[in-house]
């Protein structure tokens, strides 16, 4: 048994919390210790469900021993305990083999690690979906981009199967090898564009097609306030579809881009200001569903080259809740209980792990406490984050009950 004595939960009450068997048995305002009984003191530091990211990638999209391990211990500082990781890693996940094999790196790790099917292969075939549902993968994804044909058959297999899509909209015909957001600074620094309506266009097409099935689709790291708006005006229509925006699109703009940094560099690009302001409002209304690391870790030596010619992605996770915290929570955009809900609850609900996300009696004691007295610096040069002050601090994670050591 554990016991957290002093715990803020997120809707500001103090309590202590009684952990059994991995899972939360108790919830009081005063829980008598006895033998045997380990006690931690929070401190009135919050005690808040581990956080879920449904949009995560190993570094440098490559899969072995050292990624998921790295991955581990940067999501567990971050206060993420589950996470699904996108397929578009070497190798390919497009057979059964790999996917057992993946499952049992898997197994051996202190977080939760799901991982989604891709939908078709480099020949823009449909995969075997209903075996890589049936081996272990808990959804699936796709881009929109891909052959309308394949679109529309996977829509099918997922609804058969009760299967998420996760849809990243992006049309990279409509652009020109964009590199960054389209706008007065990519003129000025002379950098190809990553238009909006490249985005948006590919929102509508994705959005009408979940109409055909009523198919569970979620909008990945949607980056203007006129693709969650058009989100919005379907869900009136299919209940089942859901928006993603990543911490990174609400805390920098493409200004951040400036001097030709490469580690701003993101995909969907950082918008202007006027499109975070935007989209700040949306999430502030409620009309948000999840939120996202957007996870994408890349060496120096992909960074450290000529803007146009560096990868795209950051690796984020590990300051995922404190970017959270300062920049939603304590600029009173939202309150915890709301964070809580977008980065714990949401998610845990769309893979339909429905035993995680809420500190209640009942549910699997994967949790965070978080100390929003401390304050950090950063001091990364390879951070889009270098040299921004931080509120909070995860001081302590547990995993089924199990305190784990960061």
């Amino acid at each position: 048994m554990v016991l957290i004595k002093n715990a803020k939960l997120a809707n500001l009450d103090i309590k202590d919390i009684l952990i059994t068997n991995g899972k939360i048995a108790k919830i009081e305002n005063k829980i008598k210790t006895v033998d045997n009984m380990r006690v931690i003191d929070a401190k009135k530091s919050f005690l808040l469900p581990g956080l879920v990211d449904l949009n995560v990638r190993l570094a440098n999209s490559f899969l072995n021993r050292d990624s998921l391990k790295k991955l581990t211990r940067t999501a567990l500082r971050g206060g993420v305990t589950t996470s699904l990781i996108m397929p578009d890693f070497t190798p390919r996940l497009d057979n059964s083999t790999l996917l057992e094999h993946f499952k049992i790196k898997a197994q051996n790790e202190e977080c939760d690690f799901h991982v989604a099917a891709p939908l078709s292969n480099e020949e823009d075939k449909l995969n075997n979906i209903a075996t890589l549902l049936k081996h272990g993968a808990t959804a699936i994804w796709t881009t929109s981009s891909c052959n309308p044909n394949v679109l529309k058959r996977g829509f099918q297999y997922a609804r058969m199967k009760q299967a998420p899509i996760f849809c990243r909209c992006y049309d990279e015909n409509l652009d020109d090898s964009g590199v960054m957001n389209e706008g007065e600074l990519s003129f000025r620094l002379g950098l190809s564009g990553i238009s909006k309506v490249s985005e948006n266009s590919e929102v509508a097409k994705i959005a009408e097609l979940s109409l055909i099935n009523n198919t569970k689709i979620i909008f990945q790291s949607l980056s203007t306030k006129r693709s969650i708006n058009i989100v919005r005006e379907i869900k009136k229509i299919n209940k089942n579809i859901f928006s993603e925006l990543s911490i990174h699109h609400l805390c920098k703009t493409e200004e951040a881009c400036d001097g030709f940094n490469t580690y701003a560099k993101i995909m969907p690009p950082l918008r202007d200001e006027i499109e975070r302001s935007k989209m700040l409002s949306e999430l502030a209304l409620g009309n948000v569903d999840i939120l996202t690391s957007a996870h994408s870790p890349k060496s120096v030596s992909y960074k450290d080259v000529a803007f146009e010619n560096a990868e795209f992605g950051i690796g984020s996770i590990e300051e995922y809740l404190s970017l959270c915290y300062t920049h939603l929570v304590k600029s009173e955009i939202i309150d915890m209980q709301r964070l809580t809900e977008l980065c714990s609850l949401n998610p845990a609900l769309i893979i339909e792990q429905e035993n995680i996300g809420k500190i209640e009696v009942g549910y699997k004691a994967d949790m965070v406490i978080f100390d929003e007295k401390i304050t950090k610096t950063v001091s990364d040069k390879t951070s889009l984050y270098d040299g921004d002050e931080l509120f909070g601090k995860v001081v302590k994670v547990f995993k089924d009950g199990e305190p784990i050591k960061l």
